[in-house]
């Protein structure tokens, strides 16, 4: 009997270890709170610009477009640059772009350096210059359009952003056309 009163006592022992082990593995709670924050990376193309009333060969048109960066992170900035009329682009001289401003290939001029929240680039170019030799019924009003785009830096080296945002663009625009 005592064999048997022993036996009954350790099942008993096993058997509310392993419920009180299960109950605690099923009804345990832990909480991980993550927070995520939205960056914006935002910039606006500001001028100094003084139109002719008239255009004539050999007119110097003041013409100064720079970006300011209204992010709250930092970004990298690219700009590029189209003539309205294409006929204008003629009898324009080649836009004299300035320090801190890179061409590529791909048509945009890069700021060179990360530009922080609040920031501002150099201006791009400073005049437009209506060459000499044009005769002045070959001109025809034109705007000189300044285009920009801004992404943000991250740990990412410039043209490793770059990158990134012109893959991600062109798998968008890929998405749009389906």
């Amino acid at each position: 009997m005592r064999r048997y009163i022993w036996t009954v006592m350790a099942a008993v022992l096993v058997l509310g270890a392993g419920v009180g082990t299960s109950y605690a593995y099923l009804t345990a709670e832990d909480e991980v709170n993550n927070e995520f924050s939205v960056s914006e990376t935002g910039i606006t193309i500001t001028e100094e610009f003084d139109p002719p009333k008239e255009l004539r060969p050999g007119q110097v048109i003041t013409k100064k477009p720079w970006i300011v960066s209204s992010s709250n992170v930092d970004c990298y900035v690219r700009a590029m640059v189209r003539f309205s009329d294409s006929r204008a682009e003629s009898f324009c001289e080649a836009l004299e772009i300035q320090e801190g401003w890179e061409p590529a290939e791909d048509g945009y001029y890069y700021w060179k350096e990360k530009l922080a929240p609040g920031e501002t680039t150099g201006a791009l170019f400073e005049t437009v210059r209506l060459r000499e030799d044009t005769e002045k019924e070959e001109l025809v009003p034109f705007e000189l359009l300044v285009y920009a785009e801004a992404v943000q830096c991250g740990e990412l080296e410039a043209s490793d952003a770059w990158k990134t945002m012109d893959t991600a663009a062109a798998n968008t625009e890929k998405e749009d056309r389906i």
